[in-house]
């Protein structure tokens, strides 16, 4: 409820705040209005009074260890979110948002906060840092319909919570994010198709922060058995839990590097927008990403909790479900952009259809 209200009192007295540095005018908005993105401002006010005052209420948890792994994530979060909101207020270049999504993660390697994969220190500073900047990015990327990255990082932080039963919880951290996952849903209400608000990027880059910091904690440092086998089963539950934003980012990086264009340019050509072209109505995208996320999700679970003894027989199977599910998007993405290659052709057909008549009888184009 707080968090409702939060959005609704942002709403009120910022209705141009985000509105001209993109969205509709750099084609990254699916929709065809300008609207606040002043989400991201409320998921963060939440996150800092929430987790204030736990903490006053709870001082019983506050040690040397407990303090560490606060400042950690709220450093972090802290610089993710004036990065979003600078972008957000100024638009500022990628390289300048590369460099502070870099610094984020190196606060969180200064925190001792790091992925333990490959059990050398460079390699292993050097995929947090990648996972950082991936997940702020991804995150990022996929915010460009209504409901879509809410619905995905809520299923996420459902997840979370799943995992965080099984495991030694730093801090009691499942407070703070069920304290993020009550931001969410306070600022879905709102944002579902047709959305009042965006999260922006000021919502986007703090959310991607705080979801990379979680899938350190919680997936990829689980503990596991040397031998290579698990080694795999490590890799795996990371990726499983994180498919949707990790499946949406590769197609639309691999299909712009071939375009000869930057990955990080805006368009319209992510996996939601071959969805709505295939025939998925838009106001059910959410939905059906966020139940891909949570069967994924469950996925990783499962491979963690309920098999004891790791084979490689279960190597395959749970290898060949993200095969299967990356197949089967790849094909509905292909499928999608050439109906969307059709549409835009016979749309500009129409458009100048429209532009030669207006013409003949001295009437004003159509725009």
């Amino acid at each position: 409820m707080f968090s409702f209200f939060l959005n609704v009192i942002l709403l009120r007295l910022t209705k141009n705040f985000g509105v001209a540095s993109r969205q509709v005018n750099t084609g990254v908005r699916w929709g065809s209005t300008s609207k606040p993105t002043t989400g991201g401002i409320a998921f963060y006010i939440t996150f800092l009074l929430g987790t204030i005052i736990l903490l006053l209420i709870n001082t019983s948890v506050l040690n040397q260890e407990t303090t560490k792994n606060y400042l950690a994530l709220f450093a972090s979060g802290t610089l993710a979110f004036f990065i979003g909101l600078a972008d957000d207020a100024f638009n500022t270049r990628p390289g300048m948002k590369f460099i502070g999504q870099v610094i984020c993660g190196i606060i969180l390697i200064a925190f001792g906060i790091q992925i333990r994969y490959f059990d050398i220190q460079i390699l292993d500073w050097g995929l947090t840092i990648f996972w950082v900047v991936a997940m702020m990015n991804s995150l990022n990327m996929l915010d460009n319909m209504d409901a879509v990255t809410t619905t995905v990082s809520l299923s996420i932080i459902c997840i979370t919570l799943g995992m965080s039963v099984t495991v030694i919880c730093p801090f009691n951290i499942y407070y703070i994010l069920i304290i993020i996952a009550g931001s969410f849903i306070g600022f879905l209400y709102l944002n579902w198709r047709p959305s009042k608000v965006y999260m922006g990027d000021t919502g986007s880059m703090f959310v991607g922060l705080v979801l990379a910091y979680t899938g350190i904690v919680f997936f990829w440092n689980i503990k596991t058995t040397p031998d290579n086998v698990d080694f795999v089963r490590k890799g795996l539950i990371p990726f499983m839990t994180f498919m949707v934003p990790i499946l949406d980012t590769s197609f639309v990086t691999v299909a712009r590097l071939r375009r000869g264009v930057s990955p990080f340019q805006g368009g319209r050509d992510h996996t939601t927008h071959h969805l709505v072209h295939i025939g998925v109505p838009e106001n059910m995208v959410p939905v059906v990403l966020g139940t891909l996320s949570l069967v994924s999700g469950g996925m990783a679970l499962l491979a963690y909790n309920l098999i004891p003894n790791w084979t490689t027989a279960y190597t395959v199977i749970f290898t060949l479900y993200p095969v299967i599910v990356f197949s089967v998007f790849i094909y509905l993405y292909q499928k999608g952009l050439k109906i969307g290659k059709i549409k835009d052709l016979l749309a500009s057909r129409e458009k100048m259809r429209l532009q030669r008549i207006a013409e003949k009888h001295n009437l004003q184009p159509p725009k």
